[in-house]
């Protein structure tokens, strides 16, 4: 996540621009349940290079929070998670304040979101979102929470905003908080296609529970992602290596997503077809990456989809892991 870029204005107002970029699940396995019925997870997270872009102004009058999103009607404000990370940390901060002995006037603050990254594509568009949120409050504040405090207040907002505190490449367990950052996997080029048809979350987990958890052998993915960061911090190209291991990189969510939207099996084959070396579902969908050798490569694989019936009909991004 990148430090915000702060413009000062009045006194009174300040105002803060910072992307807010996705991420793709290298894989992702469901290993249980948590007596609170949250789903334990393990999976490694990549920031790549498609972002939304916030500006986000803090200043004294009226209290309350504004989510402003054009062209986007079907984002509720006060359902937005950039909404929910604002409430939950100015909540958090009001209770460290009067505790302290302090007097707290909440301010009011406003959030102007552009949207590029696709919604219900398993990319993490809101997560991001509220991350930044979170990362310019805490710079507006001068640090009010510890980075433990921080992320308990991001996990609070949802399983993946831990991830978007720190980005690049890291290891993600038990709700999405248990974070182990590793070296960057950075300009591994990328072709990511998005069906129309959107998979949902709750759905998804839903799906899960009514058939007994895949098998996780814990010993050979703690393997699989030490000598991944190996490979990364020696500098060596670790796609031949993440290819070799694809049976391993499984996501848990991709077989009832592909029951939600039998258009992800079709995106993933003509990846194949097209030369991917690797190529997943992301999350719980619907979108699907492919990771290629080169840019040449991808370029020529998103090219192909454009002239194809179905992928004509599909968001395509070609971007790389950052």
């Amino acid at each position: 996540m990148p430090l915000p870029v702060f413009y000062g204005g009045h006194m009174s107002t300040e105002v803060y621009e910072i992307t807010a970029n996705a991420k793709i699940n290298l894989f992702l396995r469901v290993t249980g349940r948590l007596p609170n019925g949250y789903h334990k997870l393990y999976s490694i997270m990549q920031e790549i290079g498609i972002s939304d872009d916030l500006k986000i102004t803090i200043g004294e009058g009226t209290s309350g929070i504004e989510v402003v999103c054009p062209g986007r009607a079907d984002i509720e404000p006060e359902h937005n998670l950039c909404y929910k990370a604002a409430d939950r940390f100015l909540s958090k901060l009001k209770k460290k304040t009067l505790s302290e002995g302090n007097s707290f006037t909440s301010p009011h603050i406003r959030i102007d979101l552009t949207k590029n990254i696709p919604s219900e594509s398993g990319m993490g568009g809101g997560s991001s979102d509220a991350a930044a949120v979170l990362v310019v409050m805490q710079e507006h504040f001068d640090s009010p929470f510890t980075e433990e405090e921080l992320a308990g207040i991001a996990v609070n907002v949802g399983a993946d905003v831990p991830f978007f505190l720190y980005g690049g490449t890291c290891l993600c367990e038990m709700v999405g908080e248990q974070i182990t950052p590793l070296n960057h996997l950075e300009g591994l080029p990328l072709v990511i296609a998005k069906p129309k048809g959107g998979v949902s979350t709750p759905l998804c987990f839903k799906m899960i529970d009514s058939n007994p958890l895949p098998d996780f052998d814990e010993g050979a993915y703690a393997g699989f992602v030490n000598e991944l960061d190996s490979r990364i911090g020696k500098g060596e190209d670790v796609l031949p290596f993440i290819a070799a291991n694809e049976d391993l990189l499984i996501n848990d969510l991709q077989a009832p997503g592909i029951e939600c939207v039998p258009e992800i099996a079709t995106i993933i084959q003509r990846f194949k077809d097209n030369g991917a070396a690797y190529t997943a579902m992301t999350g719980s969908g619907s979108a699907v990456f492919a990771m290629f050798p080169d840019k040449e490569s991808a370029k020529s694989c998103a090219d192909k989809l454009k002239e194809d019936p179905d992928g004509s009909k599909w968001m395509l991004i070609v971007t790389e892991t950052i």
